[in-house]
C-alpha cells in the first residue's frame, strides 16, 4: 500500500522562533568579534582563546556553540574590520568627481587608520603568528582575497579595458592588496620600529605612490593614465 506524504509547513510560532536564534546567533557572533579585537588590542597579537573567552565572561565550550572552529571566529574578525573599512570609505567616495589620485590616497588613508586602531590584531591576522595556531597556510591570500574581488567588481568597468582583460585585471587588484598587507605588517610590526620612521601620513604618502606606480605600469601599451583626472576621465586610448 502506497503511503501518503503529507507536506507541512512550519508554523508561524516556529518562523518566529527560528528568526530569533538567529539574529541571536549573530549578536553573540558579533559580541565574541568585539571581544576578540579588545582583547587583542589589550594583550597583543599572542592573546589566546582563553582571553577572548575571558573578556566575554565565558568557557570555549560556548564559544564553539556559535563558531566553527578558531579560523572561523578568526575570519569573522577580519570580515569585521574590512566592512569597517568600507563602511567609512563608501561615504567619502565621489566616483564622478574625485581624480584617481585623491580615490586611491583617501582609501590608503582610511585603511591606514583603520590598521593603526588595531595593530596588534592586524600584526596577528598578517603575520605568521596567526598560521602557527591555526594550520591555516593559505590565510595571507584570503586575506586579500574578499575585499580585492570586491574592488575588482567595483574597478572592472574603468579598468578592464585600461589593462587588457579579466585575467591581467583581477592580477592587478591582487597584487595591490597583497602589497598593502605586507606594507602595514611593516608598519605595526612590533620587532622593528617602522612606525617611528613612518608617521601615518608618510605611510600612506608612500603607499599610494606604489599603488599609482603599479597601476601605471600595468597598463595596456596604447593607454596613458592622468591620476590627476576623474576616474572616469584618467584613461585615454592613444589607437582611437
Amino acid at each position: 500500500m502506497a503511503v501518503k506524504t503529507i507536506e507541512t509547513t512550519p508554523s508561524p510560532k516556529q518562523d518566529a522562533r527560528t528568526t530569533r536564534w538567529a539574529a541571536h546567533r549573530e549578536q553573540v557572533r558579533a559580541d565574541f568579534v568585539a571581544a576578540a579585537i579588545r582583547t587583542f588590542d589589550r594583550i597583543g597579537p599572542t592573546a589566546t582563546l582563553d582571553d577572548i573567552c575571558a573578556e566575554v565572561g565565558v568557557k570555549k565550550p560556548k564559544l564553539y556553540r556559535f563558531f566553527g572552529d578558531k579560523n572561523d571566529l578568526y575570519r569573522a574578525i577580519l570580515d569585521t574590520l574590512m566592512d569597517d573599512l568600507w563602511d567609512r570609505l563608501a561615504p567619502t567616495v565621489n566616483l564622478a568627481d574625485d581624480s584617481a589620485r585623491a580615490l586611491t590616497f583617501r582609501a590608503i588613508g582610511e585603511y591606514a587608520d583603520v590598521v593603526a586602531e588595531h595593530p596588534n590584531v592586524f600584526h596577528f591576522l598578517a603575520s605568521g603568528q596567526y598560521g602557527s595556531v591555526t594550520g591555516d597556510g593559505d590565510h595571507p591570500l584570503r586575506m586579500a582575497r574578499g575585499n580585492a574581488e570586491r574592488a575588482a567588481e567595483l574597478a572592472e568597468d574603468v579598468l578592464e579595458d585600461a589593462v587588457g582583460d579579466p585575467a591581467h585585471l583581477q592580477m592587478l587588484i591582487y597584487t595591490i592588496f597583497g602589497m598593502a598587507a605586507s606594507a602595514a605588517d611593516w608598519w605595526i610590526r612590533t620587532d622593528r620600529p617602522a612606525n617611528d620612521a613612518f608617521t601615518r601620513d608618510e605611510f600612506v604618502e608612500a603607499l599610494g605612490r606604489s599603488v599609482l606606480g603599479v597601476i601605471t605600469a600595468n597598463l595596456n601599451p596604447s593607454v596613458t593614465f592622468d591620476p590627476d583626472e576623474p576616474l572616469h576621465l584618467a584613461f585615454t586610448r592613444t589607437d582611437r
